[in-house]
């Protein structure tokens, strides 16, 4: 018995160590990263890159024919893409067009309405009336989803608070001392 009891201690301790070196190498490289002098590291940091999903823009050339193969956005910066994309859904708004407000905490997260990226918050936009979708996402916070139903003429406001995507809170225990 004793043995075997052993024997699971030894278990219990390469594995908490394995983790604790684990965690302490990701921490390293992580702080690397970031306090990195290279070009490419200041870049990255600088300017997040923007995931634009791949769709296509009725009436550009790559949309048109039975095998075109679409690319979704224009050449350039995802502003331009944002830009293009506010102008297609207020083109297709119609007469009956609702007017759409969206803000978050934090500001400057990045929308998508029906899987175009339209640019960051605060939004002020026309959309058609019907059912959308909305996917709003940050650095270091949890993307948020939501659908919505807009009647003609409607003008509605959503209010995001995006989530922390890190622990908010750290509890350590410590043993009594006898």
């Amino acid at each position: 018995m004793p043995l075997r009891t052993l024997r699971h201690c030894a278990v219990l301790f390469v594995l908490i160590f394995s983790g604790a070196v684990a965690m302490h190498a990701q921490s390293a490289v992580e702080y690397g990263i970031l306090t990195g002098n290279s070009a490419a590291a200041a870049t990255a940091s600088a300017r997040p890159a923007i995931p634009i999903p791949n769709l296509a823009i009725p009436g550009s050339p790559a949309s048109s024919g039975p095998g075109a193969r679409s690319t979704g956005v224009p050449a350039g910066t995802a502003e331009e893409a944002a830009k293009t994309n506010r102008q297609f859904f207020q083109s297709h708004s119609g007469p009956n067009a609702a007017q759409l407000a969206v803000h978050t905490v934090p500001d400057h997260a990045e929308a998508w309405i029906d899987g175009k990226f339209v640019g960051p918050t605060p939004l002020d936009m026309r959309l058609a009336p019907g059912h959308h979708q909305m996917l709003v996402r940050a650095p270091n916070m949890q993307e948020s989803a939501r659908e919505f139903d807009l009647a003609a003429k409607q003008t509605q406001s959503i209010d995001l608070a995006l989530k922390s995507s890190y622990q908010n809170q750290v509890v350590i225990h410590w043993r009594a001392q006898k």
